[in-house]
Protein backbone atom coordinates (compact mmCIF):
# COMPACT_ATOMS: atom_id res chain seq x y z
CA UNK A 1 0.00 0.00 0.00
CA UNK A 2 1.43 3.31 -0.71
CA UNK A 3 1.66 6.37 1.26
CA UNK A 4 1.44 9.91 0.69
CA UNK A 5 3.23 11.82 2.90
CA UNK A 6 2.78 14.98 1.02
CA UNK A 7 -1.01 14.42 1.34
CA UNK A 8 -1.08 13.97 5.14
CA UNK A 9 1.10 16.71 5.67
CA UNK A 10 -1.34 19.12 4.20
CA UNK A 11 -4.23 17.02 5.51
CA UNK A 12 -2.59 17.90 9.29
CA UNK A 13 -1.45 21.74 7.92
CA UNK A 14 -5.45 22.11 6.84
CA UNK A 15 -6.73 20.51 10.43
CA UNK A 16 -4.53 23.01 12.12
CA UNK A 17 -5.51 25.53 10.08
CA UNK A 18 -9.28 24.72 10.63
CA UNK A 19 -8.76 24.70 14.71
CA UNK A 20 -6.33 27.94 14.61
CA UNK A 21 -9.34 29.88 12.57
CA UNK A 22 -11.75 28.11 15.06
CA UNK A 23 -9.91 29.66 18.16
CA UNK A 24 -9.62 33.51 16.61
CA UNK A 25 -13.28 33.29 15.20
CA UNK A 26 -13.98 32.41 18.75
CA UNK A 27 -12.08 35.04 20.01
CA UNK A 28 -13.08 37.84 18.05
CA UNK A 29 -16.69 37.09 18.95
CA UNK A 30 -16.32 36.80 22.52
CA UNK A 31 -14.63 40.43 21.88
CA UNK A 32 -17.92 41.89 19.70
CA UNK A 33 -20.13 40.78 22.91
CA UNK A 34 -18.35 43.58 24.72
CA UNK A 35 -19.52 46.11 22.00
CA UNK A 36 -22.78 48.06 22.11
CA UNK A 37 -25.37 46.25 20.41
CA UNK A 38 -25.40 48.38 17.28
CA UNK A 39 -21.85 47.65 16.32
CA UNK A 40 -22.82 44.28 17.07
CA UNK A 41 -25.45 43.89 14.71
CA UNK A 42 -23.37 45.22 12.32
CA UNK A 43 -20.57 42.80 13.10
CA UNK A 44 -22.02 39.01 11.21
CA UNK A 45 -21.04 35.87 11.52
CA UNK A 46 -19.05 36.54 7.69
CA UNK A 47 -17.43 39.41 8.51
CA UNK A 48 -15.71 37.88 11.76
CA UNK A 49 -15.08 35.03 9.66
CA UNK A 50 -13.16 36.81 7.10
CA UNK A 51 -11.59 38.73 9.61
CA UNK A 52 -10.25 35.43 11.28
CA UNK A 53 -9.09 34.12 7.98
CA UNK A 54 -7.23 37.56 7.64
CA UNK A 55 -5.25 37.06 11.28
CA UNK A 56 -4.00 33.18 10.23
CA UNK A 57 -0.32 33.50 9.22
CA UNK A 58 0.35 36.09 11.75
CA UNK A 59 1.08 38.91 9.21
CA UNK A 60 -1.71 41.46 9.82
CA UNK A 61 -0.64 41.15 13.84
CA UNK A 62 2.59 42.38 12.59
CA UNK A 63 0.90 45.38 10.35
CA UNK A 64 -0.88 46.46 13.26
CA UNK A 65 2.25 46.39 15.56
CA UNK A 66 3.54 48.58 13.00
CA UNK A 67 0.52 50.80 12.33
CA UNK A 68 0.19 50.95 16.82
CA UNK A 69 3.57 52.43 16.84
CA UNK A 70 3.82 54.84 13.95
CA UNK A 71 0.31 56.10 15.79
CA UNK A 72 2.28 56.32 19.47
CA UNK A 73 5.10 58.55 18.07
CA UNK A 74 2.22 60.87 16.19
CA UNK A 75 0.46 61.05 19.29
CA UNK A 76 3.78 62.02 21.59
CA UNK A 77 4.65 64.36 18.69
CA UNK A 78 1.43 65.97 19.31
CA UNK A 79 1.05 65.48 22.61
CA UNK A 80 4.18 67.08 23.26
CA UNK A 81 3.48 70.61 20.71
CA UNK A 82 0.52 71.59 22.13
CA UNK A 83 2.52 71.51 25.80
CA UNK A 84 5.03 73.15 24.47
CA UNK A 85 2.01 75.90 23.36
CA UNK A 86 0.45 75.84 26.65
CA UNK A 87 4.33 76.67 28.14
CA UNK A 88 4.52 79.12 26.27
CA UNK A 89 1.07 80.66 26.82
CA UNK A 90 2.12 80.12 30.51
CA UNK A 91 5.06 82.30 30.51
CA UNK A 92 3.72 84.80 28.51
CA UNK A 93 0.25 85.68 31.02
CA UNK A 94 3.00 85.45 34.02
CA UNK A 95 4.73 88.40 31.82
CA UNK A 96 1.74 90.38 31.27
CA UNK A 97 0.72 89.70 34.87
CA UNK A 98 4.47 90.97 36.11
CA UNK A 99 4.10 94.27 33.63
CA UNK A 100 0.83 95.21 34.70
CA UNK A 101 1.76 95.16 38.37
CA UNK A 102 4.71 96.92 37.97
CA UNK A 103 3.00 99.40 36.01
CA UNK A 104 0.24 100.16 38.54
CA UNK A 105 2.69 100.38 41.24
CA UNK A 106 4.53 103.19 39.52
CA UNK A 107 1.15 104.96 38.19
CA UNK A 108 -0.29 107.91 40.19
CA UNK A 109 -3.53 106.85 41.85
CA UNK A 110 -5.93 109.82 39.69
CA UNK A 111 -4.45 107.97 36.38
CA UNK A 112 -4.44 104.26 37.68
CA UNK A 113 -7.79 104.14 36.44
CA UNK A 114 -7.35 104.96 32.53
CA UNK A 115 -4.15 102.90 33.26
CA UNK A 116 -6.33 99.16 34.13
CA UNK A 117 -9.10 99.84 31.24
CA UNK A 118 -5.71 100.32 29.00
CA UNK A 119 -4.55 96.84 30.44
CA UNK A 120 -8.03 95.04 30.25
CA UNK A 121 -8.04 95.65 26.82
CA UNK A 122 -4.52 94.54 26.53
CA UNK A 123 -5.16 91.22 28.75
CA UNK A 124 -8.55 90.54 26.86
CA UNK A 125 -6.08 90.71 23.60
CA UNK A 126 -3.76 88.32 24.54
CA UNK A 127 -6.32 86.28 25.92
CA UNK A 128 -8.05 86.12 22.16
CA UNK A 129 -4.54 85.57 20.50
CA UNK A 130 -4.04 82.41 22.87
CA UNK A 131 -7.47 81.50 22.35
CA UNK A 132 -6.71 81.14 18.36
CA UNK A 133 -3.44 79.93 18.62
CA UNK A 134 -4.60 77.05 20.73
CA UNK A 135 -7.76 76.30 18.11
CA UNK A 136 -5.22 76.62 15.41
CA UNK A 137 -3.09 73.55 16.95
CA UNK A 138 -6.10 71.71 17.96
CA UNK A 139 -6.90 71.53 14.01
CA UNK A 140 -3.16 71.15 13.39
CA UNK A 141 -3.92 67.97 15.43
CA UNK A 142 -7.33 66.92 14.06
CA UNK A 143 -5.84 67.08 10.76
CA UNK A 144 -2.78 65.23 11.31
CA UNK A 145 -5.02 62.24 13.33
CA UNK A 146 -7.07 62.10 10.12
CA UNK A 147 -4.07 61.06 8.34
CA UNK A 148 -2.81 58.47 9.97
CA UNK A 149 -6.23 57.16 10.39
CA UNK A 150 -6.40 57.36 6.93
CA UNK A 151 -2.81 55.48 6.31
CA UNK A 152 -4.39 53.43 9.09
CA UNK A 153 -7.55 52.24 6.66
CA UNK A 154 -5.71 51.95 3.63
CA UNK A 155 -3.07 49.53 5.18
CA UNK A 156 -5.57 47.25 6.31
CA UNK A 157 -7.61 47.20 3.50
CA UNK A 158 -4.73 46.16 1.06
CA UNK A 159 -3.49 43.56 3.54
CA UNK A 160 -7.26 42.06 2.92
CA UNK A 161 -8.53 42.40 6.76
CA UNK A 162 -12.46 42.34 6.67
CA UNK A 163 -14.43 45.86 7.30
CA UNK A 164 -11.22 48.13 6.53
CA UNK A 165 -12.00 50.92 3.93
CA UNK A 166 -10.83 54.24 3.59
CA UNK A 167 -13.61 56.77 4.75
CA UNK A 168 -13.77 60.34 5.95
CA UNK A 169 -17.63 59.72 7.57
CA UNK A 170 -17.36 60.74 11.24
CA UNK A 171 -20.49 58.25 11.36
CA UNK A 172 -18.23 55.21 10.39
CA UNK A 173 -15.01 55.92 12.67
CA UNK A 174 -14.88 52.20 13.06
CA UNK A 175 -15.51 51.26 9.33
CA UNK A 176 -17.86 48.46 9.72
CA UNK A 177 -19.87 47.39 7.05
CA UNK A 178 -23.48 48.41 7.04
CA UNK A 179 -22.88 51.59 9.12
CA UNK A 180 -25.66 53.86 9.28
CA UNK A 181 -25.63 57.34 9.01
CA UNK A 182 -28.45 57.82 11.31
CA UNK A 183 -26.38 56.33 14.05
CA UNK A 184 -24.35 58.22 16.94
CA UNK A 185 -20.65 58.28 16.78
CA UNK A 186 -18.97 56.64 19.30
CA UNK A 187 -16.18 59.35 18.86
CA UNK A 188 -14.92 61.81 16.43
CA UNK A 189 -12.15 64.54 15.56
CA UNK A 190 -14.52 66.44 14.81
CA UNK A 191 -16.54 66.75 17.66
CA UNK A 192 -12.90 66.82 19.94
CA UNK A 193 -11.81 69.98 17.34
CA UNK A 194 -15.53 71.57 17.98
CA UNK A 195 -15.38 70.54 21.67
CA UNK A 196 -10.95 71.58 22.14
CA UNK A 197 -8.91 69.46 23.49
CA UNK A 198 -7.75 68.88 26.78
CA UNK A 199 -3.82 68.85 27.56
CA UNK A 200 -3.53 65.57 28.89
CA UNK A 201 -2.88 62.29 27.84
CA UNK A 202 -6.59 60.91 28.06
CA UNK A 203 -7.71 63.34 25.32
CA UNK A 204 -10.22 61.80 23.16
CA UNK A 205 -8.41 62.62 19.79
CA UNK A 206 -5.10 61.60 21.42
CA UNK A 207 -6.34 58.28 22.51
CA UNK A 208 -8.71 57.65 18.98
CA UNK A 209 -7.32 55.40 16.30
CA UNK A 210 -8.22 52.43 14.28
CA UNK A 211 -5.27 50.59 16.29
CA UNK A 212 -7.39 49.45 18.48
CA UNK A 213 -9.12 46.66 16.89
CA UNK A 214 -9.22 42.56 18.18
CA UNK A 215 -6.02 41.90 16.16
CA UNK A 216 -3.75 44.42 18.26
CA UNK A 217 -5.04 42.35 21.27
CA UNK A 218 -4.28 38.74 20.44
CA UNK A 219 -0.38 37.96 20.11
Amino acid sequence: MERYPGSLDEAVDGARQQERHYQLLSALQSLVKELPSSFQQRLSYTTLSDLALALLDGTVFEIVQGLLEIQHLTEKSLYNQRLRLQNEHRVLRQALRQKHQEAQQACRPHNLPVLQAAQQRELEAVEHRIREEQRAMDQKIVLELDRKVADQQSTLEKAGVAGFYVTTNPQQPFCIPGADTADEPVGTHQEAATEGLPGGQDSPVISWGLCQLPAARHT
